[in-house]
């Protein structure tokens, strides 16, 4: 290995710090050289919300459109199977994790259900809380463990699930800053439900949406997702089909 030079200064590339606020609350940051920009290597794309370079090309739209429903629904096949049919009802199931995590998981999601019905004003609801609490506590058993904070632990699956749908925000059912005091937790609890679905869709923070798209957190959930937004994928899957020729919507490969 050589050495540089005497005296030779070491070449430091610009570098581009990235914070991520929610309600005003830092919820996540990271830093990049800004060569590294033009090559990302997370999933999906690497094409960041506001930040890298947009697709210029009609296969780079159309490319960016499957990675961003992939991510939502959980990858090509879950793409090529989704519809628009409401959620079924059926009873919340809880992985193995003993007599008082069970109590404490079973009593969140009833806690989350019932707010997020109350707030948001939709039945559907109930059920894609419930499904997206059993993917949480499948991909993370020790969640519950290492916090007994449940109050913050609803907010955070409430605020997850309304991000998922599209529910918070301007073009949304409600502001986020006003979701909290109908909670009744902090504002906090958004860190945490951001932290929850980095779990279950690593990598898709920052995944940016087409143009004209909604903003939608990725879950890799379609059973998650209400009808209406699931609708909206699936003319967006089938639009893909119709004017773009060569492999099937939904695949990436």
């Amino acid at each position: 290995m050589t050495s540089p030079s005497a005296g030779a200064q070491p070449r430091h590339r610009p570098r581009i710090t990235h914070l991520v606020l929610v309600d005003g609350l830092p919820a996540d940051h990271w830093v990049e050289e800004v060569a590294d920009l033009a090559h990302d290597s997370r999933p999906w794309g690497g094409l960041l919300l506001g930040r890298g370079r947009p697709p210029t090309s009609r296969a780079d739209r159309r490319q960016q459109e499957i990675d961003w429903l992939e991510a939502l629904v959980g990858g090509p096949e879950a793409l090529l199977a989704l519809d628009g049919l409401p959620l079924e009802r059926r009873a919340l199931e809880v992985p193995e994790m003993g007599p008082e995590l069970t109590e404490r998981a079973l009593a969140i999601a009833a806690d989350a259900q019932r707010l997020a019905v109350e707030v948001f004003d939709d039945e559907e609801l109930r059920f894609a809380v419930a499904r997206l609490w059993e993917a949480l506590l499948v991909t993370d058993r020790a969640m519950l463990a290492r916090s007994a904070r449940d109050d913050t632990a609803v907010g955070a699956l409430v605020w997850a699930v309304a991000q998922a749908n599209g529910l918070l925000g301007p073009e949304g059912r409600l502001l986020a800053r006003d979701l909290w005091p109908r909670l009744g937790v902090p504002a906090s609890a958004a860190g945490r439900g951001s932290a929850l679905l980095e779990r279950l869709a690593p990598g898709t923070a920052h995944l940016a949406a087409p143009s004209g798209a909604p903003r939608l957190r990725p879950t890799g959930r379609p059973d998650a997702l209400l009808a209406p937004v699931r609708t909206l994928l699936v003319a967006r899957r089938d639009d893909l089909a119709d004017v773009s020729p060569g492999p099937a919507a939904g695949s990436s490969r």
